[in-house]
């Protein structure tokens, strides 16, 4: 206890330092904090972003319609070749970015597809509005 004393009797005397507050920097040889406005401008880095995501966005639907159409040119070489009736369709629904895939007849008419139209026709909702399924906000 005595040891708990002599470091209390040897803060008690002893001046107070100040502690230096959040942003501000203990070293002697620093300036004064920067104000926001002294910061160096930066270009908007929201324009440059959405340039970015366009750009992204551009190549992945150029690379999916080159890969609809290599998958296409496959197919139909290999139906070519057999003796179905049927064959399988590839396209990209651009306003949705998807690949579409579809089974049609030997004149043209479409058996199945996937995805169907409800789900693209739920897609298309979703890419022209960005907020969901609601119409409304609270």
């Amino acid at each position: 206890m005595s040891s708990i004393a002599s470091v209390n009797a040897s803060l008690a005397g002893a001046p107070a330092t100040p502690t230096p507050t959040a942003g501000v920097s203990a070293r002697a040889d620093a300036g004064p904090p920067m104000a926001p406005s002294d910061a160096p401008a930066k270009p908007d880095a929201a324009s440059a972003a959405s340039a970015v995501i366009d750009s992204a966005q551009a190549a992945d639907r150029a690379r999916k319609q080159r890969a609809a159409q290599e998958l296409q040119k496959q197919i139909d070489q290999a139906m070519a070749q057999s003796r179905t009736r049927t064959s399988l369709r590839f396209r990209v629904e651009e306003d949705v970015g998807k690949i579409v895939v579809s089974v049609v007849d030997e004149n043209g008419k479409t058996l199945m597809q996937i995805p169907d139209d409800t789900a693209l026709a739920l897609a298309r909702r979703l890419a022209e509005t960005g907020s969901g399924l609601v119409d409304r906000q609270a």
